[in-house]
């Protein structure tokens, strides 16, 4: 747990102090009239590498920010559950394929399989969230995400089985 270390300044405020993971550390001063000053120690030095002052209502609105009340990050363990259950593919259009020279919805990728196609590589040149009207045509990569389950479906629909 990160300790923080409180202390009176008498006719001033409130001093918090903490040290950080990476040796830094962070004095903030609360002052009486609302103020409130951030100053930032690097390792072993006594002079403050930075001061930043903040009025009452700029030191709440960042401190709602660091909270996340305005964004609220993935966590790294959500994040590979999900990926875990998510499969991405980047699938090469071959000529005579059952791909080749249809559109997306023709061939009723999503219908029949539950995979979307992202995105295509075309010469080059990306075509993002390609509408079901989007002809694919041989040499083309389409990058296709859907759950593990999806991906092993749509894979033998387009005649290539993944090995397990």
């Amino acid at each position: 747990m990160l300790e923080v270390k409180e202390s009176d300044l008498p006719a001033i405020g409130k001093k918090f102090t903490i040290e950080t993971e990476a040796e830094e550390t962070v004095v903030i001063v609360l002052r009486n009239t609302g103020e409130r000053e951030m100053y930032r120690f690097l390792k072993g030095k006594e002079e403050p590498e930075s001061v930043i002052t903040f009025t009452e209502e700029e030191a709440r609105t960042i401190g709602n920010i660091l909270a996340g009340a305005y964004f609220e990050p993935v966590h790294e363990k959500a994040v590979q559950l999900v990926m875990k259950e998510l499969s991405m593919e980047w699938i090469k259009v071959e000529e005579g394929s059952l791909l080749a020279n249809k559109t997306i919805g023709e061939v009723g990728i999503r219908k029949k399989t539950g995979v979307s196609v992202i995105s295509i590589l075309r010469e080059g040149k990306y075509i993002p969230s390609p509408l079901p009207t989007e002809t694919m045509l041989a040499g083309d990569t389409l990058i296709v995400l859907g759950s593990s389950e999806q991906m092993k479906i749509f894979l033998s629909f387009i005649g290539q089985p993944r090995e397990e």
